[in-house]
């Protein structure tokens, strides 16, 4: 009988099979959220010294404007920057590739934990497919999906810490995949309780053996810590107007974690799943004798989500990113019930719910790339229009940018910020995008100026009537979901003597 090997092949295949639904993504262009800026960071001709010095004033004007502090972020934006340019292809590969790699890191996480290979899979699909979180990979820039990898790494180091016979070694390692993942964000030191238990508790051990044998030696994980105490207490002594804002915890914004938790599990297309497989077990559990004792892995997966939920507790709002990490204690919880699913005698209840997981992860998948397919419309529709403009408009073109609800086919103002960007990087710096709202009122960003002068054109979405002010020039639309949706807007020119404020919704 062969010897099994060191690191089962099922992990980096599995890892691969499951970023493969994200291939659509490669044919997708740059988008209107951040590429606008990050993609044309290439700087050629500078040294290694120069290379740092630049990367260190970026590190700082993050900070001076918004507040964070995130210098592996920026040490990945501008490598990248300098080795992609501005192809978008490559980034998409490069994307693609560090997706697979989130994938392999969590499925050996899962093996770590002793999570059955099949149940494992499927854990891992529902993490790596949910639609509330596949923003980490349909864009190419965001934090979260940076810091994955490193993430899982330092709890699969970790928890290798607390069985091997030289744990310094893999005590290191952890340390630094948690040290680097802060650099990408500072909400994950939500991973270091998690770190240290898994470090101090084994399984097999009480929880007052496993403080015994190695509790002090596992505290020790927890200097890396001091690096976003400091950062906060210089944060919140320094504050000022522009950068992000913490509020006192309310209920308000404990109701939207929940509700981002909840959709980040895809509980729409999984409780049902979920809940046959609670009865199942259920049914079975004299198969099992008494319940087991509370593990390290359970407490380690709790400590994410708990940690999570307290993390973002001080913000007034939620995304989908900013379900992890606590989403990802669901995750380990998920994939040890699927495990000890696996392990239960084959019944009508099993298959059931088994069939109920399959059919909800197949629910979940093809929401995902439904997803996909709307976010890669939303860019081709403002490429379109960004073409165009490069090839017509005169030299020291104004356009206003009538900036309205998204959700209901209107221009926001990120994406107006990021299309002067791109036009910029472009070589098109000399047509200026000037902000208003809705009303045609002119918004007041720190990214981009007002502008000086009238505007001579207007971008507008689907949302704004005709006006008498404004003379149709070209319109862009693109399609999606086989033709049912689409997204459009419109960009006019100004008639002698209109006004930018006679473009108004037709619902008010």
């Amino acid at each position: 009988m062969n010897e099994p090997t060191r690191f089962p092949w099922w992990i980096p295949t599995g890892g691969l099979l499951l970023a493969a639904l994200y291939l659509p993504t490669l044919a997708t262009p740059f988008d209107f959220i951040d590429d606008g800026n990050l993609v044309y960071s290439a700087t050629p001709g500078l040294g290694l010294a120069g290379h740092v010095e630049l990367w260190w004033e970026k590190v700082q004007a993050n900070y001076e404007h918004l507040g964070p502090f995130r210098p592996t972020l920026w040490v990945h934006w501008q490598l990248q920057a300098n080795l992609l340019g501005g192809d978008a292809f490559a980034w998409r590969v490069q994307r693609f590739l560090w997706c697979t790699l989130a994938a392999t890191m969590l499925l050996w996480l899962f093996r770590e934990l002793k999570i059955h290979p099949v149940a494992a899979l499927l854990a891992g699909a529902l993490a790596m497919w949910a639609p509330f979180r596949n923003e980490v990979w349909t864009s190419l820039t965001l934090a979260e999906g940076v810091a994955m990898p490193y993430a899982f790494f330092a709890l699969v180091a970790a928890r290798k810490a607390s069985t091997s016979p030289r744990p310094l070694k893999w005590e290191i390692a952890s340390a630094l995949g948690v040290f680097v993942a802060l650099g990408c964000k500072n909400t994950f030191a939500v991973l270091v309780p998690a770190q240290i238990v898994l470090r101090m508790w084994p399984d097999g051990l009480t929880l007052r053996e496993a403080w015994k044998q190695n509790g002090w030696r596992s505290l020790a994980l927890g200097a890396t810590l001091v690096m976003p105490a400091i950062h906060f207490v210089y944060f919140k002594m320094h504050w000022h107007p522009g950068q992000y804002e913490t509020h006192p915890a309310s209920f308000a914004q404990f109701v939207r974690i929940a509700n981002s938790l909840k959709g980040g599990m895809s509980l729409d297309f999984m409780a049902g799943g979920i809940v046959l497989a609670g009865i199942c077990l259920w049914r079975a559990r004299r198969q099992f004798g008494e319940p087991s004792r509370v593990s390290g892995r359970v407490m380690a997966a709790l400590f994410l989500l708990l940690g999570g939920v307290v993390m973002y507790l001080p913000m007034d709002m939620m995304a989908g990113r900013y379900a992890m990490p606590a989403a990802w204690g669901l995750d380990i919880l998920f994939a040890m019930l699927l495990s000890s699913l696996v392990a239960v005698p084959l019944t009508v209840w099993k298959k059931a719910a088994f069939a109920g997981v399959c059919t909800g992860l197949a629910i979940v998948a093809i929401a995902n790339v439904g997803r996909q397919e709307k976010f890669a419309a939303r860019s081709k529709m403002l490429w379109e229009a960004v073409h165009y403009v490069e090839a017509t408009a005169p030299p020291d073109t104004r356009i206003a940018w009538l900036s309205g609800d998204s959700l209901k086919g209107g221009l926001n103002v990120e994406e107006g910020i990021h299309f002067q960007w791109h036009l910029y990087h472009r070589g098109h710096g000399d047509v200026k995008i000037g902000l208003f709202d809705e009303t045609g009122q002119p918004l007041d960003r720190v990214e981009i100026p007002r502008l000086t002068g009238e505007p001579q054109f207007a971008l507008v979405g689907k949302v704004a009537e005709k006006s008498v002010d404004w003379e149709p020039e070209r319109s862009f639309a693109t399609a999606y979901w086989l033709g049912r949706k689409r997204y459009d807007c419109l960009l006019s020119r100004k008639r002698p003597g209109g006004f930018v404020s006679s473009f108004v919704a037709p619902d008010r």
